[in-house]
């Protein structure tokens, strides 16, 4: 489903996400992540579709999980394999210039800007504050109220988790700084964005924020 008009998208993420309805396979958060986010961007994608290109182990990933890392790659060999135009960028937030005011004004653009989508990597006990939750788990950004401070999650399994749930900022950067013990690396975030964003209607107006964000990366990559 190539979304033909891209005029007609609104632009928060919450719109575009909330056009489409996923369930995770079970342990299989990582994946519909992945499938979910790239629907969200008017491409079509299944879990099956994902595992068949990549060739991916289906027993590895129930069994073992995926890192932060491994999703990157799942997913950047996806994106490669199918042809889709999407760039794809993955953020450890043990990196030293991935703050919490960093990831703050990260949200505050990608929330109105439906030509990305970002994958967040998190701790359920610290994001849910409960402690009898199993740890890592994979869902999308949905939006972002700068007023109360509160993020907006699109899980990937809405039946355990809802399909939207909200948690202050600042705790669900403590979840993404969380180390996974897999990778002996904290968590963080995947980012696709639409690479046509230079054939849209208005282009080159650029967001002040988004100059101040890309600076940011460039001095700090």
């Amino acid at each position: 489903m190539d979304l033909d008009n891209l005029s007609q998208i609104s632009k928060r993420d919450l719109e575009i996400i909330q056009l489409h309805q996923f369930q995770q396979p079970i342990y299989c958060c990582n994946v519909t992540a992945i499938a979910y986010a790239c629907t969200a961007l008017g491409y079509l994608t299944t879990v099956d579709d994902i595992f068949y290109t990549t060739q991916l182990p289906i027993a590895s990933v129930l069994d073992d999980g995926m890192t932060l890392a491994e999703t990157y790659d799942t997913c950047r060999t996806y994106l490669e394999r199918k042809g889709l135009p999407l760039s794809i960028r993955v953020e450890h937030f043990d990196k030293p210039s991935m703050t919490l005011e960093a990831f703050i004004r990260e949200v505050e653009i990608a929330v109105c800007d439906e030509t990305d989508v970002h994958i967040l990597n998190f701790n359920t006990r610290i994001a849910h504050e409960n402690p009898s939750l199993e740890g890592g788990h994979f869902s999308l950004l949905a939006d972002y109220h700068p007023q109360t401070q509160e993020i907006t999650i699109a899980d990937t399994n809405p039946k355990r988790y809802t399909r939207f749930w909200k948690c202050p900022i600042q705790r669900l950067y403590t979840a993404c700084v969380d180390k996974d013990s897999a990778s002996n690396r904290a968590r963080g975030m995947i980012v696709l964005r639409r690479q046509e964003k230079a054939n849209l209607p208005g282009n080159g107006v650029v967001h002040p924020a988004e100059v101040a964000l890309n600076a940011l990366h460039s001095e700090n990559g």
